[in-house]
């Protein structure tokens, strides 16, 4: 468990700080360009999940961002049993932590700031460092999981 706490320690903090630098570099607006037409750092302030989704419902995020937490805890024999599953959960409690600490300080707004996109075609809604330790931490709890069924096939 030690590992799992360090894990969700280090990404929340690595989150809030990046967080705290995107603020103070593009809290006037601008952005800085690091692959011209497909990657760019610059300040949005969600109120909502990805997309924009549940936009104003501060208070119903807060709580499935608890749940989830609490479904961490509840689950955690399970899921801490390998070093794959130990990883993925630090992951998803750190960035699950980042987003509601946002959330419950900024008057239910989350910062984000990487901007994906391909030219003026397509774009992905602005996400954070929080976003990327939950979605990698759902893909490796997933291959966590996928591990022994691909074992017993061998």
């Amino acid at each position: 468990m030690k590992s799992v706490c360090a894990t969700a320690a280090a990404a929340f903090a690595a989150d809030q700080a990046t967080k705290a630098a995107a603020l103070r570099a593009f809290g006037g607006g601008g952005h800085v360009t690091l692959v011209p037409g497909a990657l760019d750092l610059r300040l949005v302030l969600n109120r909502g999940a990805a997309w924009g989704m549940l936009a104003g419902r501060r208070w119903l995020l807060c709580a499935v961002s608890a749940a989830m937490l609490a479904l961490l805890v509840a689950n955690r024999r399970e899921l801490c049993a390998t070093r794959l599953g130990r990883l993925a959960t630090g992951l998803l409690a750190g960035g699950i932590l980042g987003n509601l600490a946002d959330r419950a300080l900024r008057g239910g707004l989350v910062v984000d700031w990487i901007d994906v996109h391909w030219r003026a075609v397509w774009s992905f809604p602005v996400f954070n460092a929080a976003d990327t330790c939950i979605s990698v931490g759902v893909a490796l709890l997933l291959a966590a999981s996928c591990l022994p069924w691909f074992r017993a096939r061998r």
